[in-house]
């Protein structure tokens, strides 16, 4: 995850994506529910940046599930708040 946030401010797209995308298979392959909901919403952040909201949308929302399976209902209800904020701005 490390990895791929310093891609992403390095502006290296193609390895952060890569990055992301290992982060997640990692933290899923290990059970570590809170890691993959942290690496979920940093490359929904990502994608965000990059202009794809699709994609964006589809790891805020699967970072809201991991948190809450985790019990971080706190950050769920920030999360779910947030994503309500960018669809207001994108119509």
């Amino acid at each position: 995850l490390l990895e791929a946030e310093e891609s992403f401010c390095n502006n290296d797209v193609e390895a952060a994506d890569t990055y992301y995308e290992k982060a997640i298979t990692s933290a899923k392959h290990h059970k570590f529910v809170h890691e993959e909901a942290l690496a979920h919403e940093l490359s929904a952040y990502f994608y965000l940046e990059l202009g794809k909201r699709e994609q964006s949308a589809e790891h805020f929302m699967q970072a809201h599930e991991k948190y809450l399976e985790w019990g971080a209902l706190g950050k769920c209800d920030s999360l779910l708040k947030f994503v309500e904020f960018m669809k207001k701005l994108w119509h």
